[in-house]
């Protein structure tokens, strides 16, 4: 049987909207950051927003996604 939990995230960036989406939770996280990444010191340009079947999961991928931005911040 397949799973049909859809992990969802979106990403406004300079270049336009990203809709990345996975079965996995790590998977859609992990893709998210190596797109995040592209931006370097431009990392406050980008937006995104999460979408889950699990509240906590969105809560997660928020929360690892927003330590990314900061970790990337310039300033």
């Amino acid at each position: 049987m397949t799973s049909t939990r859809r992990f969802e995230v979106r990403l406004a960036t300079r270049d336009g909207r990203r809709v990345l989406t996975a079965q996995a939770e790590r998977e859609v996280a992990l893709m998210a950051e190596s797109v995040m990444r592209r931006y370097g010191d431009d990392i406050l340009d980008v937006g995104f927003s999460v979408a889950a079947p699990d509240p906590a999961a969105s809560r997660r991928i928020a929360l690892y996604l927003s330590t990314l931005v900061n970790e990337l911040d310039p300033a």
